[in-house]
């Protein structure tokens, strides 16, 4: 649709304006004319919102900085259709006033009145009615070239290039890629998207195993036992005390007047052996439960040191963003200063008034026309050094909203410090069990008792019998002793074989469990790789695919991290040079370019309202009705021309 007619009735700065177009115009004027407002008046009568999008924007005239009551804000417009016919639509915004109980006549509120082809109409069968003309997002991605990269989301530019070009189905990517074929084995079925997630999850559990496995072994390690014998030394050793023993043991039994005692004595070593065997086994159990109270205190410390670093770095995180962000904000606050600076500045003229060949002083047009090309020159200059501060703030502002965002999903340094104090507190806890954990008392063992008291009867029994040889009895006894206290010292450095043997076997599991697992993430990480290198072709399929619809602009579909990952994005370029770092003429033609593309695409026109106009020398032709506004110190007032 093209707009025909536009009639303003005191909206915003502008008391009175009305226009007739027959098609493209050139609307000039200087700084605070109310080009704009033109824009603003369209969107608001379309809509109920300026040209920025916003719906409280001041509608009312001013008058030395108050509205001007009592009289209405109108906007009507007439639009020709694209399918033939005109309509013409009228928005009045007016105040309410009232006198309750005869009192004094006050204003209590604003209301809207509509009208269609000047036919009163309700609020919602007004926005019925504009809506089927136009759709509100579409209107303002095809009336404003600097819309679509300026104010529209990444997502949803990316979104909305996709859905003019249509997808690229994972079969045809991985069809016309060799190398990706085999993914179709990997994938099992599910999407790319889909079994990313799934291999991000699986590559995070196996990277948790895997950081804890280390500490596992190094835990298991650190419980060895240190020996110094050799193991069939010691057997042998062992086995000729046994010897030595029995042998003293029947001497003893020979001694104690005959074979009588011997039953009792042979019942009595078998007691001492079952003593010796408990206590073995009583000190084994305490080992043990040191050892895995030692392992549990290593992980939980494991844990903390892992916490206390995570939280140094998030620390130190938001120190740096903190920092960066003060220094931005510096440097917006000089920029603001220095915009100021350059509004107090006023023009001076100076021109020389003589001729520089003959010294005689010109004539007053002359002069006149020399004065005024300077201070045309001079504003010109002062509006974009004003233009390029003000891009420079909002590209600062930017830079602190990503550091915020970025930040944002930092964990919390409140959880990680609750999470530490968690695990100190764990960590004592611990510490107090393994406190506790003292040697075992072997009186307070009942098994262990009742064996003690059946040694002591038998031996009182076996004393009791004995009369002669006391003395060759009792340099027995001692013999016996001593090599039973060696014998136990023997047999507990011989045990530590078989534990160290039980280690090593946990070490190998836990060793073949790290390769198993280092091996799955090798094959994680590959299907990672191929599915980038399918996100990869994928998009350069999608940016031929979608950059073939535009003439001047190109869409940049994705990111390669440092890390080789890759990241979705959507960043419109020109020649090779990113929107952000164009001039302002390339922003608006590559901007008219993708509005030609839109309105192909959507199969509706409107009028586009092209500002800051005079920064462009030529302009890309454009499907739709143009309205250019230009600024112009020469021009106090609008000034409205046909083109």
């Amino acid at each position: 649709m093209k707009l025909t007619k536009l009639e303003l009735l005191n909206f915003k700065g502008i008391k009175s304006f009305a226009i007739n177009i027959n098609g493209d115009v050139v609307i000039r004027g200087d700084n605070a004319t109310g080009k704009t407002t033109v824009f603003d008046s369209v969107c608001w009568l379309l809509f109920g919102k300026d040209s920025l999008d916003r719906a409280d924007f001041e509608i009312k005239t001013l008058d030395g900085g108050e509205p001007i009551h009592k009289v209405n804000h109108e906007v009507t417009g007439t639009f020709t259709l694209d399918e033939g016919g005109t309509v013409e639509l009228k928005r009045v915004y007016r105040e309410k006033y009232s006198s309750p109980r005869g009192g004094e006549v006050t204003l209590t509120g604003h209301t809207t009145d509509y009208f269609v082809d000047g036919v009163p109409k309700k609020e919602k069968e007004y926005k019925e009615m504009v809506s089927s003309l136009v759709d509100e997002s579409i209107f303002k991605l095809i009336t404003n070239p600097l819309y679509f990269n300026e104010t529209y989301s990444w997502q949803n530019r990316r979104k909305l290039l996709l859905e003019m070009c249509g997808d690229i189905s994972d079969e045809d990517v991985i069809a016309s890629h060799d190398e990706l074929k085999i993914l179709t084995d990997i994938l099992s079925g599910h999407s790319v998207d889909d079994h990313r997630k799934v291999v991000a999850s699986k590559k995070a559990t196996i990277n948790k195993e895997l950081d804890m496995l280390p500490v596992r072994i190094d835990e298991a390690l650190r419980g060895k036992p240190e020996v110094t014998a050799n193991p069939e030394v010691l057997r042998l050793n062992i086995d000729i005390l046994n010897a030595d023993i029995e042998k003293f043991e029947n001497d003893k039994a020979l001694l104690q007047n005959g074979h009588s005692l011997v039953d009792k004595r042979a019942e009595l070593k078998n007691v001492q052996r079952k003593i010796m065997a408990r206590e073995t086994e009583l000190q084994m159990e305490h080992k043990k439960q040191v050892a895995l109270k030692s392992n549990e205190y290593g992980a939980v410390i494991a844990e903390i040191n892992r916490l206390t670093t995570k939280l140094e770095d998030t620390k130190r995180r938001i120190d740096d963003s903190a920092a960066t962000i003060k220094l931005i904000q510096g440097l917006i606050r000089e920029l603001t200063i220095q915009r100021s600076q350059i509004n107090a500045e006023t023009f001076v003229a100076d021109i020389d008034d003589h001729c520089p060949t003959c010294g005689q002083k010109l004539p007053a047009e002359q002069i006149q026309d020399a004065y005024a090309k300077a201070e045309a020159n001079y504003n010109l200059k002062k509006s974009k050094q004003l233009e390029e501060i003000e891009r420079s703030i909002a590209l600062k502002e930017q830079d602190i909203e990503g550091i915020k965002k970025r930040d944002a999903n930092l964990e919390p340094i409140e959880t990680l410090e609750a999470l530490i104090k968690a695990k100190e507190l764990l960590r004592g806890t611990i510490a107090e069990e393994l406190e506790k954990l003292t040697v075992p008392v072997l009186d307070d063992d009942s098994e262990y008792a009742s064996l003690k008291a059946e040694e002591f009867m038998l031996q009182m029994a076996i004393d009791e019998d004995n009369s002669d040889h006391s003395e060759e009895i009792a340099e027995l006894e001692i013999k016996i002793s001593a090599n039973k206290t060696e014998r136990m010292k023997l047999e507990q450095e011989f045990n530590k074989f078989d534990e160290i043997k039980r280690i090593e076997l946990r070490v190998s599991e836990l060793e073949a469990k790290q390769a198993e697992l280092s091996e799955e993430k090798m094959k994680l990480d590959e299907a990672s790789y191929l599915m980038d290198e399918f996100v990869k072709a994928k998009v350069n399929m999608l940016e031929e695919s979608i950059n073939a619809r535009f003439k001047l602009a190109r869409f940049k579909m994705f990111n390669v991290m440092l890390n080789g990952n890759v990241e979705e994005c959507c960043e419109t370029t020109y020649k090779g040079v990113p929107y952000r770092s164009m001039n302002n003429a390339a922003r608006i033609n590559v901007g008219l370019d993708i509005i030609n593309a839109l309105t192909s695409y959507f199969k509706v026109n409107a009028p586009v309202f092209i500002d800051n106009a005079e920064a462009v020398t030529e302009f890309v032709p454009v499907n739709s009705q143009t309205i250019k506004l230009i600024v112009d110190e020469s021009e106090p007032q609008l000034v409205v021309k046909e083109v």
